[in-house]
C-alpha cells in the first residue's frame, strides 16, 4: 500500500504478506511471495489508528510523509527471510524517512520469528535522531520463538531480544 495523498486517515489496517499456501497450508519459504513493503506513506498529515504489517520481505512502514501520527501499530518480521537478504540490509518493521521532522508514534512493537533461517535484525524501528519533531512513545521489540532475534529497540539503541528473553517485550 503506498500513499501518495496528503490529509488521509487509516483505521484498523492489516497488511500482511501471506506466510502460507494452499492447498495444503504449506509455509512459505525461500522469500517467496514478494512483498517489499506493507506500506509506504509519502503525503503529509497521514494519520493512522491501528496499523498491521506482517511479513514483508524489506522494511515494514516507510514513513516520509512530514507530520505523519501512528497510534497502535504491529508488526511481525517475515518468517523467511536470510541474514544476507534481511539482517545484513538492516531492515527492520517501522522506518521514519531520514528528511522528515514531524512525527508521532505511540504504542508499538515489532515481533521476531524467524522460522527458516538465524536471522539478526539490527534494529526494530529508525527514525531520524536530530529532530525535535520525531516523538516515539512506548515503542518495543520482542522475540515470539525460532532462531535470531533483534539487536536493537531503535537506531542500534536498547537492549536485543532472542531465545532468552522469548516473550519479554525490550521497551525504549
Amino acid at each position: 500500500t503506498q500513499i501518495n495523498s496528503s490529509n488521509v486517515v487509516g483505521d484498523n489496517l492489516w497488511l500482511w504478506r501471506a506466510d502460507h499456501e494452499g492447498p495444503r497450508n504449506d509455509g512459505v519459504t525461500h522469500s517467496r511471495n514478494k512483498v517489499w513493503n506493507a506500506m509506504q506513506v509519502n503525503g503529509d498529515n497521514v494519520i493512522m489508528y491501528g496499523l498491521f504489517a506482517e511479513h514483508v520481505l524489506h522494511d515494514s512502514v516507510v514513513w516520509n510523509g512530514e507530520n505523519g501520527k501512528t497510534f497502535f501499530f504491529q508488526c511481525e518480521l517475515p518468517y523467511d527471510v536470510t541474514q544476507q537478504n534481511f539482517g545484513d540490509v538492516g531492515y527492520g518493521g517501522y522506518v521514519i524517512g531520514d528528511h522528515v521532522k514531524e512525527h508521532d508514534l505511540r504504542g508499538a512493537g515489532v515481533y521476531s520469528f524467524f522460522r527458516d533461517f538465524d536471522v539478526n535484525a539490527t534494529s526494530a524501528f529508525r527514525a531520524p535522531e536530530d529532530a525535535n519533531g520525531i516523538r516515539l512513545q512506548n515503542i518495543f521489540c520482542v522475540f515470539l520463538s525460532g532462531k535470531g532475534g533483534i539487536d536493537h529497540v531503535l537506531n542500534k539503541k536498547g537492549a536485543r531480544t532472542g531465545s532468552d528473553s522469548q516473550g519479554r517485550p525490550n521497551y525504549f
